[in-house]
């Protein structure tokens, strides 16, 4: 049996805590805090955005993927979105950082209402049709032409190389 203190209590803001995207206040005033629940873990943490700020991601974060790889006329970008296919679950590296050994955010908790909640992104899709999806983005991949150092990251390639 788990011990109490391990069961699920969301907490507080931190004092001082900011919003690493607007830089305003998480305060329990303004009732803005989110925390995030990451898997396998399932540990619980303090989101770095506010609230409105996760919102958005939830909102957008999934459609701005979609016309990335549909407009990108960089094949390297193209082929680093499509490396994990489409996005299912909300994730920034800086609001939601993840323990070494879990993979994504899984639930999100708002302060506003006290609820929990899913992390999938509107619109995001699974399964068979998620497969479906990812196979139709990777059309946009061009391998005709495909010149040497096209899969090779700008960071690898040194300063000054086009």
């Amino acid at each position: 049996m788990a011990d109490s203190s391990e069961e699920c209590q969301h907490g507080r803001p931190p004092e001082g805590m900011c919003c690493l995207c607007t830089m305003e206040d998480i305060t329990e005033e303004d009732q803005n805090y989110v925390e995030f629940q990451s898997y396998p873990s399932m540990k619980w943490k303090p989101a770095q955005f506010e609230l409105c700020v996760v919102q958005q991601l939830l909102d957008t974060q999934f459609d701005q993927y979609i016309s990335r790889v549909k407009t990108t006329d960089c094949q390297a970008e193209l082929r680093r979105l499509l490396k994990d296919g489409p996005p299912v679950y909300v994730s920034d590296k800086h609001a939601f950082p993840l323990d070494e050994n879990d993979t994504h955010v899984c639930r999100l908790w708002f302060a506003l209402d006290g609820r929990e909640r899913d992390a999938k992104l509107r619109g995001a899709v699974e399964g068979e049709e998620r497969d479906a999806l990812w196979k139709e983005l990777n059309e946009f991949i061009i391998e005709v032409g495909k010149e040497e150092g096209d899969d090779v990251e700008e960071d690898e390639r040194g300063p000054g190389a086009n």
